[in-house]
């Protein structure tokens, strides 16, 4: 049963990678005339942005997401209304809070919500539909990714997690992407009311399905606004998340805080001491799957060995959408899940060189 568990999980992640690695902003109208602003090169602009991302530059607001990857119909038990893929398969809506005292993060359902509150002290995970909250304590010292040691005093908040968190999403793709990418300052535009920049990053390889990246970065805080991403020769985006509405006032404090309702069921995560302090006791072979590359950047190929395939799993292979494609390759006791932003005829040609 661990196995399966952990092959769903890993399952679903490389169909959720498909689309967070590649995840887009939110199309707005164009009612109003596009912003007239200075000039600036899109290195300074893409540096600038990264710098106050860098340095929390409180902001809140409500944002909404839209993913269209053809994916197949999934099973109830991952493509449910409150499933762990519903990001995946129809639009969503978030609420975000951020500044140097945390992290706040609500993605909005019909009938419950699903919450991730983290602060220098603790990281909350609420599901209101199951009324239980996973808790988890922030070790004394522990510097998440990206932070500076010693930039502050005690821990500092850890990141807010890929759902729904477009800073986060928009700060790896900067940082991925632009080695891979020609780069352009595209255009103006307004969103959710503000004057931005349209950066415009078009793959160099001709092997992937994504026709360009836009992040649209406003033009006072330097703060992301809006991501989208096209398939190649498409005028439409195939994934969407931007703000509608957002605010770059100073956070109350106790919006980081995080009280279970009475009655709900609290589960505590223990997580080792030296977490987030560096490398620490590294996993054993048999704690981490086999992983194969091939290439890079934009056409990169990523294999991985499992063992088991959930059987509701199954169905969702061969997937080809319309920015990357994913498949199964057998072999008697175990598998491959292999993925990448590319067409399936890539994929085919990868499978002969794995054992």
């Amino acid at each position: 049963m661990a196995r399966i568990a952990r092959t769903r999980t890993f399952a679903l992640a490389v169909v959720a990678a498909l689309a967070l690695a590649l995840v887009a902003g939110l199309s707005v109208g164009h009612a109003e005339a596009p912003p007239n602003l200075p000039p600036i090169a899109a290195d300074r602009l893409i540096a600038s942005s990264l710098r106050a991302l860098a340095d929390r530059t409180p902001v809140s607001g409500t944002l909404t997401t839209h993913v269209d990857l053809g994916l197949p119909q999934l099973p109830d038990t991952l493509g449910g209304q409150a499933g762990p893929a519903s990001v995946l398969l129809s639009d969503q809506t978030f609420k975000e809070w951020r500044s140097p005292d945390g992290v706040r993060v609500a993605q909005i359902l019909p009938f419950a919500e699903r919450t991730i509150v983290a602060n220098r002290t603790d990281v909350w995970a609420w599901d209101s539909q199951k009324s239980t909250a996973w808790h988890v304590a922030v070790p004394q010292g522990a510097v998440p990714q990206g932070a500076t040691p010693g930039a502050t005093q005690g821990p500092t908040p850890p990141e807010a997690p890929s759902l729904g968190d477009l800073e986060g999403m928009v700060q790896e793709a900067l940082r991925a992407a632009t080695p891979y990418a020609e780069v352009s300052v595209d255009r103006t535009d307004r969103v959710a009311g503000r004057a931005a920049y349209v950066v415009a990053m078009v793959p160099a390889s001709k092997d992937t399905l994504v026709g360009r990246i836009e992040v649209a970065i406003d033009a006072e805080t330097r703060l992301p606004l809006r991501l989208q991403i096209f398939p190649r020769g498409s005028l439409d985006p195939a994934i969407e998340a931007g703000f509608t509405s957002v605010d770059f006032g100073p956070i109350d404090p106790a919006m980081f805080a995080f009280t279970p309702p009475p009655g709900a069921t609290v589960k505590e995560v223990q997580v080792p001491a030296n977490a987030g302090q560096g490398p620490g006791e590294p996993p054993t072979p048999g704690d981490m799957p086999e992983v194969r590359t091939f290439g890079d950047g934009f056409g990169l190929i990523v294999a991985v060995r499992v063992t088991d395939v959930p059987r509701d799993l199954r169905p969702l292979f061969p997937y080809a959408g319309p920015l990357g494609s994913a498949d199964l390759v057998e072999h008697g006791d175990h598998a491959w899940i292999v993925a990448g932003a590319v067409a399936p005829g890539a994929l085919a040609g990868v499978e002969p060189k794995l054992p």
